[in-house]
């Protein structure tokens, strides 16, 4: 087994079984708790289907993510559009960390940017792949109909033979 070594030098003691299953698990479910005005808010990635739920309720918001990916995603522009649709962001967001969308309305300034960017952190991933998903449906709309989805094959006169004349026919 591969051991890190300490800045001395010296081998540091491998990670426990355990550490290495809660490093995974913290991967494959990464919630996030902080204080929010006072309140311990822990953040949520959403589940399989509830997710699916979301991106129905979050089509409009998705959709304008997606127009994002296109020219350059960067947080600054996606956070401008949790203004634009926070008629269904802040509701989608209060389910992610399990408060009620009232309170979520009524955060201020610094509490609230914290709340919308660890929820949006925490379901990045998410959102991204429902935005990829988006513009991927809408590139194969876009194709024609019936269109051929691989190069033709030359014409028969112009095809030629792989096989010498000289060869045997086998037959």
């Amino acid at each position: 087994m591969a051991r890190k070594l300490s800045a001395k030098g010296s081998a540091a003691p491998a990670p426990s079984a355990a550490q290495g299953a809660a490093d995974e698990l913290a991967i494959m479910k990464p919630d996030v708790t902080v204080p929010i005005d006072g309140v311990a808010v822990t953040f949520r990635e959403y589940g399989f289907f509830e997710g699916l739920e979301v991106a129905h309720r979050l089509e409009a918001f998705i959709d304008d993510m997606a127009k994002t990916i296109g020219s350059d995603l960067r947080y600054d522009r996606v956070r401008r559009l949790f203004g634009v649709h926070r008629e269904q962001v802040i509701p989608a967001a209060a389910q992610s960390a399990g408060v009620e969308p009232a309170w979520v309305a009524a955060l201020r300034g610094n509490s609230a940017e914290l709340f919308m960017s660890t929820w949006f952190g925490v379901n990045a991933g998410f959102f991204v792949h429902e935005a990829v998903s988006s513009l991927r449906e809408a590139s194969l709309r876009s194709r024609p109909a019936g269109g051929p989805s691989s190069p033709a094959s030359p014409a028969p006169d112009s095809a030629t033979s792989i096989a010498s004349a000289d060869a045997p026919s086998g037959s």
